[in-house]
């Protein structure tokens, strides 16, 4: 219980670390947000073939998930998964990807490190149709997200945490911090509302766990079905981050990162039943 314990902690405060940039107004330079954001995105597509996809077909024991309707069942909960976060894309404006999509939001980001002495410089959401906020459509999406990706964190049969998700994560969650604090910003969100909203994100990835652990049953079916889900949310947002047309230029360092973080989800404690040496 312990290990999940600080699991929680290290996923939330790798998210709220990051408010310490509020105040400041210091910005993380391009090439360092691209960077985290292909390792994060390699990691989390090695991660889903090499720890997660297994422990979709493992059962307790020896035990194997090998019938026909099994393999579809399973099958079908990875491809909803990714339907889950097409949808959900659509209301963060690709926030997972480490960078928003919304061009007017960058446009008034880019004024606002133009006249960052202008204390009352801020975006009114005006660009938005209805009036609607930018931030409520992107809070609504990362909380669905990080909630789905946190429900088969801990393995409820023996209290494991499944370490490969654990980080994929946390790596996972530092650029979309960084866009978070970008977008409250520009929005002239206080120090106090962007903390909150960062601090109710962090808890939602532990909150999913939570509610997996002791609102639905611990059957073997059924958690794997779970962990379709997610595995279908995390390679749509995997592959996205590797082929954005923002990302997409071939170099080297880029290559550099990929190979690294594929070694490093490889390395990382797996399916015991698979890498009983690790």
């Amino acid at each position: 219980m312990t290990n999940v314990v600080l699991s929680y902690i290290l996923i939330i405060a790798g998210v709220v670390v990051w408010a310490a940039l509020l105040p400041g107004r210091k910005h993380v330079p391009e090439k360092v947000m691209q960077y985290v954001t292909v390792f994060g995105g390699a990691f989390l597509f090695a991660s889903c073939f090499i720890n997660l996809v297994p422990h979709m077909f493992l059962g307790e024991g020896e035990a194997r998930f090998v019938t026909p309707e099994c393999h579809f069942k399973i099958a079908a909960a990875v491809m909803i998964g990714f339907l889950i976060q097409l949808f959900l894309e659509h209301l963060t404006k690709g926030v997972e990807h480490g960078h928003n999509h919304c061009a007017c939001c960058n446009e008034q980001a880019e004024e606002l490190q133009e006249h960052q002495h202008h204390e009352h410089h801020h975006h009114d959401g005006s660009c938005h149709r209805e009036g609607v906020h930018p931030v409520t459509g992107l809070m609504i999406g990362l909380c669905i997200h990080a909630f789905l990706e946190g429900m088969p964190l801990v393995d409820g049969a023996d209290g494991d945490i499944h370490q490969g998700l654990l980080y994929g994560i946390v790596l996972h969650n530092i650029p979309i911090a960084l866009v978070m604090v970008s977008l409250f910003m520009v929005n002239g969100y206080s120090f106090m509302k962007s903390l909150t909203l960062l601090a109710l994100f962090a808890v939602m990835t532990p909150l999913g766990s939570l509610c997996n652990l002791y609102l639905l049953p611990q059957e073997e079916v059924l958690q794997s079905l779970v962990m379709g889900v997610v595995v279908g949310i995390l390679l749509h947002v995997s592959v996205s981050i590797l082929f954005d047309h923002d990302h997409n230029r071939f170099s080297y360092a880029k290559l550099a990162l990929i190979l690294v973080a594929f070694v490093a989800a490889y390395f990382t404690p797996g399916c015991p039943e698979i890498y009983p040496t690790f």
